[in-house]
């Protein structure tokens, strides 16, 4: 697939691109760091169950991420990221309001269903619009780490002034913007979806078919290799919205300072990805990616080995780093090796399997702490990662034809 010339694409689109990348992820960092301590501070659970009141928010976009790059397909990203931007706005208001175990379960799935189609939608747009070129890719990686650096510290600030509702009301800020955002997009190609018919209901209902065809994808060999090391650096990302955070409170360290520990992944990934382009014509796509998402597992897994706040800082960002440059790799490795039609499908399949993976972990990881520590369940997961890093890398060595 040739790549379109950067000029080719409107700056105008560009820009509508990476500013709805960077509002959809913002949101899921804002949950990350926001929705941990009010679980903690405000219903005091096991570590077990912070592990499913967390882990919840990964339970609809697991069952439902393939449906909604499917209706990408079939009726634009563009509504389907304006819809699910209103979803948002309204649900983070109601968090204070239901402080009850199940009541917020309910609240996480709905959510974090909300904030995953935007941003599917974003990365739907890298292989419809731009067609995997891998420059593209690592803006819309940028952009979106650069909501590392900007949200930690605006949240963190909020919850340390304002408490519970100046926190949930920056979320619901943000999911008004992205709303805006969204409706500055393109309209899609007519040639790959009815965009132009009007939404019905049953657009939103899920089909059989839809999973069938995105399953099928597996059968691509660069694909298949993809999804499974995605599944491994996503779980980065669970970790660091989960335990970690928690981890961070339980040593004393305030909201703020959280804040700036997340922002220093942020700089050093939004930094990093914008080199991808670069080092991807010097080294191949899926080595970088192998090395660097090896290299995102054993940098979250040592916090608890770090006996300062600037070690922590350190490790945030060779961490931030690592998540930077192999994000934009799996843009646009999967964009090229997917057809035009099946560009939102192929999002939607590497979304369930990173959603099926955070979902579990944090529950595994709840129960290691309760028989181990929560210091040492970093390291006996992480350790656990990276052997399945290693036999993933195996398999891959053995694939012919896979895509570069």
């Amino acid at each position: 697939m040739a790549e379109p010339a950067t000029e080719s694409i409107p700056l105008r689109v560009q820009w509508a691109v990476y500013v709805s990348g960077y509002l959809a992820t913002s949101m899921q960092n804002m949950a990350g760091l926001l929705i941990p301590l009010w679980v903690v501070v405000t219903l005091d659970p096991s570590a077990l169950m912070i592990g499913v009141i967390l882990g919840a928010r990964h339970f609809l976009p697991t069952l439902l991420s393939i449906h909604g790059g499917a209706m990408m397909d079939h009726l634009g990203a563009k509504r389907v990221m304006m819809v699910f931007a209103i979803v948002g706005l309204i649900v983070h208001l109601i968090y204070p309001l239901a402080p009850w175990v199940w009541a917020v379960i309910i609240l996480q799935m709905l959510g974090g269903l909300a904030t995953t189609m935007s941003w599917m939608g974003a990365q739907t747009l890298i292989g419809q619009v731009m067609k995997g070129d891998a420059t593209h890719s690592g803006r819309l990686g940028s952009a979106a780490l650069i909501g590392n650096l900007t949200v930690p510290p605006i949240i963190g600030a909020a919850w340390d002034i304002f408490g519970q509702w100046g926190g949930f009301f920056i979320m619901s800020l943000w999911a008004a913007g992205l709303f805006c955002a969204a409706f500055l997009l393109p309209a899609p190609s007519q040639e790959l979806s009815r965009a132009a018919d009007r939404l019905r209901a049953r657009d939103f209902i899920p089909r059989a078919s839809s999973y069938l065809e995105a399953f099928a994808l597996l059968a691509i060999p660069a694909i298949a290799v993809v999804v499974l090391v995605s599944i491994l650096r996503n779980t980065t990302y669970a970790i660091r919205g989960t335990f970690y955070v928690v981890y961070l409170d339980s040593i004393n360290l305030t909201g703020t300072e959280i804040g700036f520990l997340m922002s220093a992944a942020g700089a050093l990934g939004a930094g990093a990805a914008l080199l991808v382009g670069r080092l991807s014509k010097v080294i191949k796509p899926i080595n970088l990616m192998f090395v660097t998402v090896a290299g995102a597992i054993i940098f979250i897994s040592l916090p608890p080995l770090m006996g300062t706040f600037w070690q922590l800082m350190f490790i945030a960002g060779l961490w931030g780093a690592s998540a930077g440059l192999s994000m934009p790799l799996m843009f646009s490795i999967m964009a090229r090796a997917a057809d035009a039609r099946s560009q939102g499908k192929s999002v939607g399949l590497r979304i369930t399997a990173n959603r099926l993976g955070a979902t579990i972990l944090p529950v595994i990881m709840g129960a290691i702490a309760e028989v181990s520590g929560i210091g040492n369940s970093f390291l006996i997961v992480g350790g656990a990662m990276l052997v399945t890093l290693g036999g993933i890398a195996l398999y891959a060595r053995r694939v012919t034809g896979m895509a570069q």
